[in-house]
């Protein structure tokens, strides 16, 4: 067992031996102590204090006293009068205070810290000047431009700003660190008006995009789908297996890494862990459902099979568990647990499918393709079908199209199944259904409205 050295770590050795709700955290960016709390419900909620440094014993030991007498007591607890809540300030806050604030939101939110990475490290915002204000034009530069020009423009400010491509995944992401900032308490140098206004920038791509027919997703048919699972399953049984999870259930490419409980009698998987302070996948725990139900037992998907080759994706490629700090989890000492390689696992099912890093080696041999409609060429009338690879994520609106199509399952329903909101069901992932597929998802719900009555 390992000696307990500092104030710090025996203070919360303290705690945990009396169940307390409290931790003392220290931060790399900042001097002054931090107590997390765990509150009902799974929340948590971190409260910095101004005037009590980690390398003072004394302040260590002066909160400890609160933090017991606050657990032993019940009492609600409060802070000394010269710790008062430390944030940045409202009025003019400065970079460093913010990075320090937003990574501990993001840690405290139980989700991937992959947004967090401006703000840590060598992040852009951590190499912004410490003694100027943030302001709102420090983060719409930071939207609207590429990483590498920016980066470049701190070191010379000769260099020239390049655009970033609205229509890309990175430019996704930044409009998800605008929106992080906001709801890290930030909302005055990232305003929702600053959201509206890259969305639109979106919109307006997106919509050129689809004039030109290039916006489409690729949908594979169930028969295409199907014919190309017996394939890999021949080419390469681990994979074949995994695929054939995401295509039965609709699965988030990362979810078979974390599903809890595999096929039982009614085919029905759980994906993640029923705790609201353990969130190991990207909306929680959920149960899905397999359609069609056939290829559960046709792909092996439960039993011995399907145990062992769960266990040998978690070998190869193992998920990395760490608290709400960053650090590896600990069922004894943490409270918090999530999973924080959930980004790298998923892109590792696709570069199997479309490897864009140049490993042709590493994708299967057997490719799955899909036919998608662009729109007519100029001076044409007729609107034109290409064949093109898809993708994992393909799999999972073919899902989403295929509950539509042969169940009388309702938008709630499918939503839940598939761990969303109806919402965003009817918006995003029903976007591609055919007429023929609406056709045949009408006739067959007034058919079974007409048998019930």
């Amino acid at each position: 067992m390992a000696t307990i050295q500092s104030p710090l770590q025996r203070c919360n050795a303290v705690l945990r031996a009396l169940g307390a709700r409290y931790r003392l955290r220290e931060h790399r960016r900042s001097p002054w102590l931090t107590i997390y709390q765990l509150c009902p419900g799974g929340k948590t909620r971190e409260v910095a204090v101004h005037g009590y440094a980690a390398s003072d014993p004394a302040a260590v030991a002066s909160l400890q006293e609160l933090l017991i007498d606050a657990t032993t007591t019940g009492n609600s607890l409060v802070l000394p009068d010269r710790g008062a809540v430390a944030s940045a300030p409202q009025n003019q806050p400065c970079w460093p205070e913010i990075c320090d604030a937003v990574v501990r939101f993001q840690r405290g939110q139980g989700v991937n810290m992959n947004l967090a990475g401006p703000f840590k490290g060598k992040g852009y915002f951590c190499l912004l000047p410490a003694d100027q204000p943030a302001t709102e034009e420090d983060v719409r530069r930071f939207a609207l431009h590429t990483s590498e020009s920016l980066k470049a423009r701190l070191e010379d400010p000769a260099e020239p700003l390049i655009p970033m491509a609205t229509h890309r995944q990175g430019f996704r992401q930044k409009r998800e660190v605008v929106s992080l900032l906001r709801r890290a308490g930030f909302g005055a140098i990232a305003p929702q008006a600053l959201s509206e206004e890259l969305k639109g920038l979106v919109n307006r791509k997106k919509q050129a995009l689809v004039a030109a027919g290039e916006s489409r997703r690729r949908i594979p048919s169930t028969e295409a789908i199907e014919q190309w699972l017996d394939a890999v399953m021949e080419e390469d049984p681990l994979w074949g297996w995994v695929f054939a999870m995401v295509a039965t259930y609709g699965l988030r490419p990362h979810e078979v890494w974390h599903i809890a409980e595999l096929p039982d009698a009614q085919g029905m998987v759980s994906v993640g862990v029923a705790a609201r302070h353990i969130k190991v996948t990207k909306t929680g725990f959920r149960v899905a459902l397999p359609l069609p139900a056939a290829w559960v037992e046709r792909y092996a998907l439960g039993g011995v099979n399907g145990e062992r080759r769960l266990e040998e994706l978690r070998r190869r490629y193992r998920p990395r568990y760490v608290n709400e700090e960053g650090v590896p989890y600990d069922p004894e000492r943490d409270l918090v647990m999530r999973c924080d390689n959930n980004e790298r696992l998923g892109a590792v099912c696709c570069h199997k499918l479309r490897s864009s890093d140049a490993r042709a080696e590493f994708e299967l041999q057997t490719k799955l393709y899909a036919w998608v409609e662009t729109a007519p060429a100029q001076g044409k009338r007729k609107a034109q079908r290409r064949r093109e690879r898809c993708v994992p994520y393909d799999l999972r609106h073919a899902y989403a199209i295929r509950a539509r199509e042969t169940t009388s399952w309702n938008y709630a329903d499918v939503a839940a199944v598939m761990g969303h909101s109806p919402e965003v069901h009817r918006r995003t992932y029903l976007r591609e259904i055919s007429g023929e597929q609406t056709k045949a998802s009408v006739a067959r719900r007034m058919l079974t409205q007409a048998e019930a009555a």
